[in-house]
This record gives structure tokens, C-alpha cells and sequence, in this order.
């Protein structure tokens, strides 16, 4: 990644910066040399947290992110990722987020319906996202981010 959040926010590419795409792309080895979406959430969670008020920067940039999606396999498993990097994260405590931040509380009934919407997507294309053959089924995956906090079934929004 040559580009950081601070560059994604100076240029207005807070959504590249989330997807990995461009300057923003994140490669790791574990991802079979697809975009790692933890790589750059924890890069603007870390940009966040020098900021006042980082949590409602987070939601904020967030709903930026989430504004841009299309019903696109990439896009709908960019969300499916950073949602589970949110999760995560939160999960451990890390950064500034705490286990009584819920980032989907935070967003409108449309926001959350998009999200329904690109969960829906997401199963019903999983096959579309590189190498999808060797993961798990996305179900499957959900439940990991379920057992880190998500106290909801995104698929049913």
C-alpha cells in the first residue's frame, strides 16, 4: 500500500481506501494476494484515533464508504470484510473502540437496508469473488463476525 487514510481523506477516497483500490491496495500473503481489508481499517482506525472524537469520525466514514457500494461481488465482499474487521477489532478493545460500540446501531433503516441488500448479494454471487472456492462459505465466515460481537443476522436486513 503506498497510499494511507490521511491521503484518502485529503483526496476524498476514504471508499478506495476501504475497497483496496489504487495506491490503497493491501496485499498479504494470507489473502492469496488479494486486497487485505484489516491492513487499511486498522491504518484508519490508527489515523482515528489521534483525532477528537474518532468513534463518530469512524461512523462517519463509514456511511461515506457504504454511500459508494454497488451490488457488485467486490464491493458487497469489501463490506462483508470491513464489517468483520469493525467486529473484530471492537472484539479486543482496540484502538478506541469498546465492546458497547455497535457501528450498525449507528446507521440509518436505509444504510442498514443497503447493507441487507449487499449481504443478499454477497451469497447469492459468492462464487463471483476470487478464489471463493477455497473459502469457507460465506455463512460460515458470518458466524465469525457474529462471534465477535454482531449481534445481528446482516443477511436479514
Amino acid at each position: 500500500m503506498k497510499g494511507d487514510f490521511e491521503q484518502a481523506i485529503d483526496n476524498n477516497e476514504i471508499s478506495a481506501f476501504l475497497k483496496g483500490e489504487g495506491d490503497y491496495f493491501s496485499p498479504e500473503e494470507g489473502c492469496m494476494g488479494y486486497h487485505n481489508e484489516m491492513i487499511n481499517f486498522m491504518g484508519m482506525m490508527g489515523y482515528l484515533k489521534k483525532q477528537e472524537h474518532p468513534y463518530q469520525l469512524l461512523v462517519k466514514c463509514f456511511r461515506l464508504y457504504l454511500s459508494t457500494l454497488k451490488e457488485d461481488p467486490l464491493d458487497a465482499w469489501s463490506l462483508f470484510n470491513n464489517i468483520a474487521c469493525f467486529y473484530t477489532l471492537r472484539q479486543d478493545n482496540s484502538y478506541f473502540l469498546t465492546q458497547n460500540d455497535y457501528l450498525i446501531d449507528e446507521l440509518t433503516a436505509e444504510e442498514k437496508k443497503k447493507i441487507g441488500i449487499l449481504y443478499r448479494y454477497l451469497r447469492d454471487n459468492f462464487d463471483k469473488v476470487p478464489d471463493a472456492a477455497n473459502m469457507f462459505p460465506i455463512e460460515k465466515q458470518f458466524g465469525f463476525t457474529r462471534k465477535n460481537g454482531c449481534r445481528y443476522d446482516l443477511f436479514c436486513f
